[in-house]
């Protein structure tokens, strides 16, 4: 093994098309570990155009499967105006410049619609379908990525995925939880994520099921946010930071004693796994 080759994701964030920086990891993993049949599956992608698959889709000539219970217009517009709702207590000054970083995205979006169209799949993704719904989609049984973000379930979801595999896999985690902390929600197929730290699961919780499932954790982005696994036999080449060293806190949500702590704290309690 060369000592001196790690991944360092976190140098290599570049934002195109994803949320925070996951186009510029994505890029950079391939270009260390390369691509097979450059196919990506990716759901929780609201209406495609801010993921982390659209880049791929878009501009590398990669072909793949977009799904997300939200996709159409009504839904879309609805989570939209919770967000506005959620965004109330920022005041005036702060909700205006939202407003028109809010109106720039829209103008930006129909240009690229002129260009480029999504094929999302509106379906509803549970643990007891996800597997169903690959082959109903032709999914290839290898492909390159998958990335999960549903909000809620996304463990159990990874979990029940056995006959495919896929050599990337980005999942969001829920980054409140300490990186020595292995907890997940119990799986509830109908539960609707209520915008607290109640969601997912820990950092530690999702690198021991990649574990069992041949996959190594390499990073995480700057922002706490997503999780970035790849098939274990890829990484022969490669010296991997702990788990401690990978883990990124919440860059998002209130601050407290001058850190974040991600989003308002949830009485509900998770389960230790």
């Amino acid at each position: 093994m060369n000592t001196n080759n790690q991944f360092k994701i976190n140098e290599n964030e570049k934002k195109v098309y994803s949320q925070n920086g996951e186009d510029g990891i994505i890029d950079y993993i391939f270009s260390n570990i390369g691509t097979t049949n450059k196919f990506s599956v990716e759901f929780g992608v609201g209406d495609g155009f801010e993921s982390n698959t659209a880049y791929l889709l878009e501009k590398k000539n990669w072909n793949g499967l977009m799904m997300d219970y939200g996709s159409d217009d009504k839904i879309y517009v609805s989570n939209v105006l919770k967000k506005v709702w959620n965004n109330k207590h920022l005041g005036f000054k702060k909700n205006i410049q939202n407003d028109i970083k809010f109106a720039k995205k829209i103008i930006s979006r129909n240009k690229r619609t002129n260009s480029f169209q999504f094929d999302i799949k509106n379906e509803r993704v549970t643990a007891e379908n996800i597997q169903n719904l690959f082959e109903k989609y032709n999914v290839p049984t290898h492909f390159d990525l998958l990335s999960i973000d549903i909000d809620f379930n996304d463990y159990w979801i990874w979990k029940s995925i056995v006959d495919y595999f896929p050599r990337v896999v980005i999942i969001e985690y829920n980054s409140s939880i300490p990186s020595n902390e292995s907890k997940v929600v119990p799986y509830n197929p109908d539960y609707i994520w209520d915008g607290t730290n109640y969601f997912g699961a820990s950092l530690l919780a999702l690198s021991n099921l990649a574990s069992q499932k041949g996959y190594t954790l390499i990073g995480c982005d700057s922002n706490g946010i997503n999780a970035f696994f790849c098939k274990t036999d890829l990484l022969d080449n490669y010296s991997l930071n702990s788990i401690s060293e990978l883990y990124r806190s919440p860059q998002y949500g209130e601050i407290i004693d001058g850190k974040h702590i991600g989003h308002p704290i949830s009485n509900q309690k998770m389960l230790d796994i």
